[in-house]
Formats: structure tokens, sequence, C-alpha cells
């Protein structure tokens, strides 16, 4: 415990040290206590926290802050903020203390997010501390207990770059690997002394960004869920002890960032969604698989003409060369898609099936935008669903005065009021038409017709906020769709896949009894209205 105190002294004196916060319950100032090693622990007796060591993201959260030699030059120490006298009986001072790793680049984006942690790391702090009266919690350990005894209550954090924090992972774990947070307590139960140490965070700021683009929310968001996540184990929460232990920790996770009203998941729920998302993927090659079965069992049944298949789910090497395999033998695959039909013909281009005839082109037939366009032989269109323009308005206008992404399609186009990252993708990503700018609210309006709107779920904006707000405008008029986590379609009433596959079956003079098998979601939607 002495090396680690050492070396802790050590790393912040060679880092920037940002103010310290100090909020107070008590009257009584005081300065930041000097790094020092504590006397010897005594023998250790039950469950103890020292020197827990735990690691985050599966390999959730653990720290101190390393060996690693660095400049002499003086941390940056300002001045810290106390609080009035209170009217209540409470815990002590609540000192927060946040550093910057030298090897991390002078970024304002990482200096603003170190100034927003001074009172964001208070904030967690008194809610999670606050959160322990009283309740009552199964596989929590209790060393840290009783906080209003303490004179004075201390934690710091650390924003390093991912070197760093690779090389504490295979000091203290010997996991030669980066991770996104690590934290250790140092509070000794057994010592009777006023102050609450509670330990140190640190955070990776590469992995966090990293996380961040993987998640669509900012680098701050991240770091503030990360942060919540070693601060909790700092107060004796343990996911990996049992499943027990993890629904507890997750729980409380959820509670804080909702409670703080800070956006994204906590980091257990995040990486419970990874790992459905991974089954999720798992089913999908699954049936691309069965794809590839049904085209083989039915190859020598010339009755059988058509497959239609929703290809939303993705597309997989398995299921790219069973459509190659059912276009030989002269089946006809029927594409549904929630995007456009330039957006999935410049798909299959770039995966090579330009030169396959008629499977995917201008002249073929399918469902488009959430069965809004359906196109029949030769290309024909045959059903159109058009949105109400008040709806269009409506959101319109939201979406400029939120600067929330918007994007209306129309037939092929692709419009928007503003430029953004997450509008770009629908080209760079998804093979959409390049989106065009529109001047005003009147020039979009004034489109013939638009099928869909795509509301993207940006940083400024609480997706639940944004949802109600949806579900709210199209009430009774049209169709507000959460297709994937950070976006939500909205589609006229009068329009889906399975209405537009009926629609298209009926235009071809297609039986399903004998001409016609489905593959993935289209079985389901050929069953539903």
């Amino acid at each position: 415990m002495v090396r680690l105190h050492q070396l802790l002294s050590r790393a912040l004196a060679s880092h920037q040290i940002l103010p310290s916060t100090t909020s107070s319950v008590r009257s009584t100032p005081r300065l930041l206590l000097p790094l020092r090693s504590p006397p010897p622990a005594p023998a250790p007796h039950g469950r103890t926290l020292l020197p827990i060591i735990v690691s985050a993201s599966r390999q959730y959260a653990s720290s101190t802050f390393g060996r690693r030699k660095r400049s002499s030059r003086p941390p940056m120490l300002l001045g810290r903020k106390r609080a009035r006298r209170p009217t209540r009986k409470g815990p002590g001072e609540l000192s927060v203390q946040i550093g910057i790793e030298e090897a991390l680049p002078d970024d304002p984006e990482i200096l603003s997010i170190a100034e927003t942690l001074r009172t964001d790391v208070e904030k967690a702090a008194k809610l999670a501390l606050n959160d322990l009266e009283g309740s009552n919690y199964m596989t929590r350990d209790p060393s840290v207990c009783n906080v209003n005894k303490y004179a004075s209550i201390e934690v710091s954090l650390l924003l390093c770059d991912g070197d760093f924090i690779r090389k504490l992972n295979k000091e203290w774990r010997d996991e030669d690997h980066a991770t996104d947070v690590l934290s250790m307590s140092q509070h000794i139960p057994e010592l009777d002394i006023p102050i609450l140490q509670l330990g140190d965070i640190v955070i990776s700021v590469e992995t966090a960004r990293r996380q961040a683009e993987e998640r669509g929310h900012t680098l701050l968001d991240e770091i503030r869920i990360l942060m919540v996540h070693g601060l909790l184990h700092l107060l004796g929460f343990d996911h990996e002890l049992n499943e027990v232990a993890e629904e507890e920790m997750e729980k409380e996770e959820e509670h804080m960032l909702n409670t703080l009203e800070w956006r994204g998941k906590g980091l257990i729920k995040s990486a419970y969604d990874i790992a459905t998302g991974m089954e999720h993927l798992q089913n999908s090659v699954e049936a691309d698989s069965n794809i590839e079965k049904v085209i083989l069992q039915k190859k020598h049944q010339p009755k059988l003409s058509h497959i239609i298949c929703d290809i939303d789910g993705g597309l997989h090497e398995e299921s790219i060369g069973s459509f190659r395999e059912a276009i030989a033998t002269g089946v006809n695959i029927i594409m549904v898609t929630e995007k456009s039909r330039a957006s999935t013909i410049r798909t299959f281009k770039l995966l090579d099936f330009h030169e396959k005839g008629d499977f995917i082109s201008e002249t073929s037939p399918g469902v488009f935008l959430q069965g809004s366009l359906v196109y029949g032989r030769d290309g024909e269109e045959v059903y159109r669903a058009e949105l109400d323009l008040d709806i269009c308005k409506e959101a319109f206008l939201y979406s400029f005065k939120h600067k929330i992404p918007l994007v209306a399609y129309c037939e092929e186009q692709c419009l928007t009021l503003f430029r953004h990252p997450f509008v770009d993708l629908l080209h760079t990503v998804h093979n959409e038409n390049k989106v065009k700018v529109m001047h005003s609210i009147e020039d979009l309006l004034e489109c013939s017709s638009i099928q869909k709107l795509l509301l993207f779920d940006s940083a400024k904006e609480d997706s639940s906020v944004l949802w109600q707000h949806c579900s709210e405008l199209t009430k009774g008029k049209a169709h507000a769709i959460k297709m994937h986590p950070n976006t939500i379609d909205i589609v006229p009433l009068n329009a889906s896949k399975g209405g537009g596959i009926r629609i298209l079956l009926d235009h071809l003079g297609i039986t399903k009894d004998c001409d016609l098998d489905a593959v993935g979601d289209c079985t389901r939607w050929l069953s539903n209205k």
C-alpha cells in the first residue's frame, strides 16, 4: 500500500492538476491534504476494499496512477470553492481532484471536459453517497458506510492515453491491453481517521473516444459513464461477483445517469446490449444459412420463382453467396428495405452484382422506404404513400429549433436543412444519394411528395424527449418507428413493409403457396398487416 501511494504521488506531481473542487457541509475550511503513505494496515479480516482492483467493459474498472517517469514541472493547482454552512447534519467536505496525464495532447476539448468534471464528479459522488444511506444491497461491500462521521471525503480522477492505462493494467492486473476505466479504493476501514479517502479513477481518453463514436454520443457523455462506473466500484459495488451483484450495480448506474440527466446507458447495460447484438448477429448468420438451405431445397422445384428478402438485418458473406446462386438458378429476388431504391442499387453494385441482369436495378421490383414506395414490373411505380405536409412542417421546425439532424426522403432524393456528420453517413456508409441542403423550410415543403422522415438522436437531445415528441406529433396521422437506437423513422399511416409486399404480390400475380418463399422478417410481414 505504501508503494501505491508513492506511485500515486509521483504520477500526480508530473500531471496537470485542475483546481480542486471542495464542497463542504461543514464551516471549517481546510487545505488539500498532501498525498502521503498511510501507516501499515492491520491484518485483513472479512471482506475489504484494499487493494481492490477491478477492470471495466467486461474488463470494467481499476486504478492507481502508475509508475512512469515524468517531467519535474509542478502541478497546476488553483483555488477551490467552498459551500456555505449547512443547516442540517451531513457528510464532511468533499474534495475532488482532476488530473490530465502529460502524454495527452493539449486538446481544448480535453481541457474543457476536465473542467466540467470538477463539478460532475462532485455531483455524482454526492448522489452515490446519499444513495448508500438506508439502502439494502445484497452484494455491496459495506466497508464504506456511515459517511456522516467523516470530516472530509476525497476522490481523484486522472485522464490519460491508451498506452498509460495499458501499462497500469499490465502492472496491477497482469492484463496487457488498454481498457477504458480503472479504479482503486484507498479506504482502510480499520483506520479510525476523520478522512474518507474513496480512491482514484483513471480513464483512457482514447478508449472513451472510440466507444463514444460506436455508441453515438459525445466524448464527455462516455467519460461521465465511465466515471460513474469507477465511482461505484470505489463504493464497494462489484458486478463480477455474481449475477445479483451485476444487476445491483447496473441498476445503480442507470439510476445515477438518469437522476443526473446525463446521456447514455451505463457501462454494464451497454456491455449487455453488445452481447445481445452479437447474439442477434449470430442469429442473422444462421438466417443467412437458412437462405442457402431454402435455395438448395427449392433448386429443382420449377414452381419457385421468387424469394422475398428483407435486407435491413445486414448482408453477410453467406447471404451474398446465396443470392448469387439463386440468380444462377433463375430465381428472382425481391428486396424489401427501409432504404431507398438508389441506396439498394448502389450497395449491390459495390458487391459486384451489377453484371447480374435485373437482380436489382431501376427496372426490378421491390419495396422501399418502409413500404412507402413499391415498384413492380420493369420498375413501374405501383404504389406511393405520402406524409401529411403539416407533420413534415412541424418536424422541420422542431429540427431547426433544436438542431436535430433530419432527412426528408422524396423518392430518390435526400433533403435536409443543415449539414451534420450523422447526415453525411447516409451517403458515405449507407450509399444513399448525397443529401441536399435546402435553403428554408418552405423550399423543403415545395417538394412534390415526402415518403419518409429520418431523425437522428443527436448529442444535444435526450432520446426519450425526441421519441416522445415524435410519438405526439404522429399520433393518429403517421407511424413513428425506432428501427435503430439512434434514429427514428416517420412514415405515412398507410405505409408498411407487409402492406407493400402484398401490393407487389398482387401486381405480379404471385401466389405465396406455390411460387414464393420468404426469408428473414418477410415471413412476419406476410402474416401481419
